[in-house]
């Protein structure tokens, strides 16, 4: 406690008001968050997305890359989940704000025989809508069969028709698909870190 000394320059009367006003001066600077900065709160972290990520396959090749997308994307915070398009529903996929589409294309340019009915069922009259789903669409080829990656290019067209809105533009992968898979990867990865409203834009 801060006093004057029994010297200083003042009368008694003067004396005590200096030191209860010192006194109190103290007790003010001393109180929790008067006189100390409150410590600087960090932003909070964007929230991971659920994502929904299908894949067709004739080898397998495309379900390892879902699996691969998979485990980067949750490492990244986001909520995912994979299904064989096999096993995938149409009617609960417009539920998924977010969709990936892994898919290779089989014989002259056909979908693989696990990707056969959801293609089917995406393409028919009374398709669902995906007005509220944000997709990115990953093709694998080979360059040399003249259908080059035809079943990716239908199925980003045909969300796209059912009011789908792209992630990030398709990328159609050759015999060498790593690098493009890469790629593709890191521009969805980019596209999910932003802000809901803005990963389709």
């Amino acid at each position: 406690m801060i006093a004057l000394p029994p010297n200083a320059p003042f009368t008694p009367e003067q004396i005590g008001w200096l030191n209860g006003y010192l006194a109190a001066r103290m007790q003010v600077q001393q109180a929790p968050g008067t006189s100390q900065a409150l410590p600087a709160q960090s932003a909070p972290a964007p929230a991971g997305k659920a994502v929904h990520i299908l894949w067709g396959s004739q080898t397998g090749t495309s379900e390892g890359l879902a699996k691969k997308t998979s485990k980067t994307l949750s490492a990244a915070g986001h909520q995912t989940t994979v299904t064989d398009m096999a096993d995938s529903d149409a009617q609960k996929l417009v539920e998924a704000e977010y969709l990936l589409v892994i898919t290779s294309t089989y014989g002259d340019g056909e979908p693989p025989d696990n990707a056969a009915e959801l293609h089917e069922l995406l393409h028919a009259d009374d398709a669902p809508s995906f007005a509220n789903t944000n997709f990115a669409v990953l093709g694998l080829g080979d360059s040399e069969y003249p259908d080059f990656n035809q079943c990716a290019k239908e199925f980003d067209a045909v969300l796209e028709k059912l009011g789908g809105q792209r992630l990030c533009p398709r990328v159609d992968c050759d015999v060498d698909y790593d690098d493009p898979f890469d790629q593709w990867l890191a521009q969805v990865s980019e596209s999910l870190a932003k802000p809901a409203e803005a990963a389709a834009a």
